[in-house]
């Protein structure tokens, strides 16, 4: 049995790992301004962006559609290219 918290020895401890990307002014703008909205890091900004992103995914693999509903407008769905 396996205490919440443990690490199976299945999944070696993997440590953290260190990018450096180049980002256009725009996309920079806008991950800063993500980051200011909710008082986030940077760093704290882009692992949320990627979450986000990989939650989409799966979801988007299983078929799910992704709707956005706004006050006063009709439900759209969100078209991933």
């Amino acid at each position: 049995m396996t205490m919440p918290g443990a690490r199976s020895q299945s999944h070696p401890t993997r440590s953290a790992q260190r990018l450096s990307v180049n980002l256009s002014p725009d996309v920079a703008e806008a991950l800063q301004w993500i980051a200011e909205k909710h008082g986030w890091t940077i760093t704290d900004a882009v692992r949320r962006c990627i979450s986000t992103q990989k939650y989409v995914e799966e979801a988007l693999d299983k078929k799910a559609k992704v709707l956005i509903a706004e006050e006063g407008q009709p439900v759209r769905e969100l078209v991933f290219v």
